[in-house]
């Protein structure tokens, strides 16, 4: 019944977390986890003020796109198409950007005009996938784009032109898809901000709906190193984007959340020498709620280690 367990590493005494193959099972042992590490909800009138949340250095208001087919042979795009869906987008924006300042081009392309990646945060774009559900299969119902926090007021209007500029993604063989804003006043659970940012008031678990692509390749040899080796990474990956270091990192071959594919499904993203990054899903855990995007790792401007808060479902 139990495929693996894997240690949890952090501030807490050990223990250990039986996790299935992926199935619905999965996800109750994980919720068994989530109750168990929150505790018991204090008596009313008895919380204190919180104080401010930790954020990342993306802006928690996502530019969310419907996606829909206008034509090819799919009918619906699978989530582990996403670094696909997200580097042709990325290269349309760019197209767009030529007549714009050229602070525009870095924000839209994350290069400066010399082609060296910005030292600062840029457009991340991030898969939103029909998961968190008993029914969930994991297809994509749209994708955002996630903006740097504290843009200048002339610099988001001009982002948000050059992203209303692109209307139509040719994606090869998969076909031809239309990024279509929606304004109505109740949009899917899964094409809204705060079912992927927990804005405004934060989450303290969360979990990968695309893996965290390591930024290294892991040295150790034997598998306790190892899973600790890359806990490290992720927790260091959570710091690169503003937020305090997680309690608790679980890395593991399947999310926590319904519908998403595991692990070993998706492509490998690769690196300039043309090599492939290794990747695994996580769980993270929090002291205090933070508030998305969670976007980490090697691959976090490119659709991979993309988080979505537990408690959101």
């Amino acid at each position: 019944m139990f495929s693996r367990s894997l240690s949890l590493w952090g501030e807490r005494s050990p223990d250990f977390l039986m996790i299935p193959a992926a199935s619905s099972m999965t996800v109750m042992t994980y919720r068994e986890f989530f109750k168990r590490t929150t505790g018991p909800a204090p008596p009313p009138g008895s919380r204190e003020p919180r104080p401010e949340i930790a954020r990342t250095v993306f802006d928690p208001h996502l530019i969310v796109f419907g996606l829909e087919a206008r034509g090819g042979p799919y009918r619906g795009l699978d989530l582990r198409c996403v670094a696909a869906v997200a580097q042709r987008w990325r290269e349309a924006l760019v197209s767009q950007s030529n007549d714009l300042p050229n602070r525009i081009g870095e924000i839209v392309s994350g290069h400066d005009r010399d082609g060296a990646p910005l030292a600062g945060p840029h457009i991340a774009i991030l898969p939103l996938a029909f998961v968190g559900h008993p029914h969930a299969d994991g297809h994509l119902l749209g994708m955002a784009a996630a903006l740097p926090a504290g843009l200048a007021v002339d610099e988001r209007r001009q982002v948000l032109q050059v992203l209303g500029r692109v209307g139509e993604l040719k994606l090869g063989g998969l076909g031809v898809w239309a990024l279509v804003r929606d304004t109505s006043a109740r949009p899917p659970w899964n094409l809204r901000s705060e079912a992927w940012t927990a804005h405004p008031e934060g989450a303290t678990h969360w979990s990968t709906v695309t893996p965290v692509a390591f930024d290294r390749h892991p040295k150790a040899k034997n598998l306790g190193t190892y899973q600790r080796e890359v806990a490290e990474m992720i927790a260091a990956g959570c710091a690169a984007v503003g937020l305090p270091r997680p309690r608790e990192v679980i890395a593991t071959a399947v999310s926590a959340h319904l519908g998403v594919p595991p692990a070993h499904l998706f492509p490998r993203l690769q690196r300039k020498d043309g090599s492939d990054r290794r990747h695994a899903h996580a769980i993270l855990v929090f002291n205090e709620p933070v508030r998305g995007p969670v976007l980490i790792g090697a691959g976090r401007y490119r659709g991979y280690g993309v988080c979505r808060p537990l408690d959101s479902e």
